[in-house]
């Protein structure tokens, strides 16, 4: 568990995510109230604003906050709650962060719809940064994100587990969210052309540490994380525990690895793999991998950023590592 909370880390920004977050929830209001109603749903289930945490730690470094970096970071949360939205209706969840999901409240049409209304609530916000250097790299975000998810639909029909490709996936769609939002809240406060680029990694690796846990979480007590254990399976997803259990086993795991895929597998075939990959390596195997990113992630924080300034970066990556859900 880890020794940051989440108010504590914080606490640094506690002004200025106080006005982000309010900026960002008068951003979920229509005034057609049968939208209305389905976006009130969305901000009772927002997450914990973990991107945006980093867009104003990395901006407040180098001083005042402008005004860019708020629609920047309203932008980037928008994108991301409009691609989980999606994200469900292509994986067909029930849930979201122990919530009932948009798709399973009000069916896919809707949901689908709904999941394009907050992305163009993302564009427009990006909009209003005036620059176009960041419109830029939000389309290429929404891009990538798109490829990410076709490349992991396209794996369901292979039987070969690869980490590589694993790790590919997961950059396209997780880490270069967290990518896109260190680098342009750098450049939007005015740091030099090294240190955008510096953040650019940082946030990178960040996004990688992010997505291990979240998929380390997925074999912890439903009770605890919001969501059932085992899910990503239930879904057709073998993740990193999952792979490298699985690729280190003496058995043949082939027919089993084919029925996940095709969703046909049974309760029972779920709950061996499942624990296969905790009782052999694959957890403390992620968590070490984990560890490495971690090190990796702390070695591009610019040396022009204050040391004060380097424990915050050190407690966010600490506190996404070592969260319960």
């Amino acid at each position: 568990m880890s020794l940051i909370t989440l108010q504590s880390l914080v606490s640094p920004i506690k002004e200025e995510y106080m006005r982000f977050d309010k900026h960002y929830t008068s951003l979920f209001t229509c005034e057609n109230k049968v939208v209305n109603n389905l976006l009130a749903h969305l901000i009772d289930s927002r997450g914990k604003m973990i991107r945006p945490i980093l867009i104003l730690l990395i901006s407040k470094c180098y001083g005042l906050v402008p005004d860019e970096v708020y629609h920047l970071s309203s932008a980037v949360e928008l994108l991301h709650q409009g691609s989980l939205i999606h994200d469900d209706v292509v994986d067909e969840s029930d849930s979201r962060r122990g919530n009932p999901s948009a798709n399973s409240l009000f069916g896919n049409k809707i949901a689908v719809l709904l999941g394009d209304f907050v992305v163009s609530r993302s564009l427009q916000e990006i909009s209003l940064t005036d620059n176009l250097r960041s419109i830029e790299c939000l389309s290429r975000l929404i891009e990538g994100l798109s490829e990410g998810e076709i490349i992991q639909l396209n794996a369901l029909s292979s039987p070969v587990l690869s980490e590589e490709l694993y790790f590919d996936i997961i950059s396209r769609k997780t880490a270069n969210l967290f990518e896109t939002a260190a680098e342009l809240s750098a450049f939007l406060s005015g740091a030099s052309d090294e240190d955008v680029l510096l953040f650019r990694k940082f946030g990178h690796l960040a996004g990688l540490c992010f997505q291990v846990m979240d998929d380390i979480l997925d074999y912890q007590d439903g009770a605890v994380t919001g969501k059932p254990a085992g899910n990503d399976l239930r879904e057709g997803k073998f993740t990193l525990p999952s792979i490298h259990a699985l690729n280190n086993s003496d058995s043949d795991w082939t027919d089993t690895i084919k029925d996940i895929r095709s969703l046909s597998a049974t309760p029972e075939q779920i709950r061996k793999v499942s624990d296969y990959t905790v009782f052999n390596g694959g957890i403390s195997y992620s968590e070490s991998r984990m560890e490495e990113l971690r090190e990796e992630a702390m070695s591009f924080v610019p040396s022009s950023v204050p040391g004060d300034w380097k424990v915050c970066f050190s407690d966010y990556l600490e506190f996404i590592t070592h969260r319960q859900k």
